[in-house]
């Protein structure tokens, strides 16, 4: 009887190595999504706000296009 106890907790303290091993190669992952970054943008002659959605490289993107282009009007 204490032969069996004592299998069955060693049967089981060895199941719960392999259970860490997937979570290193689940926070190694190179291929995540970049995550959206939603902003509400106020349209003339609505008192409705529009979300727009993008990635923060893209709103860095366009806040340069228009500063560039602000300084090219003057």
């Amino acid at each position: 009887m204490l032969t069996l106890l004592m299998s069955l907790a060693l049967s089981a303290a060895s199941t719960e190595a392999p259970t860490t091993q997937p979570a290193t190669e689940t926070a190694a992952k190179p291929d995540k999504k970049p995550k959206l970054v939603c902003r509400r943008i106020a349209n003339t002659g609505s008192r409705l706000p529009e979300r727009e959605c993008r990635t923060q490289e893209d709103w860095d993107r366009q806040a340069d296009t228009t500063s560039q282009q602000l300084k090219g009007a003057k």
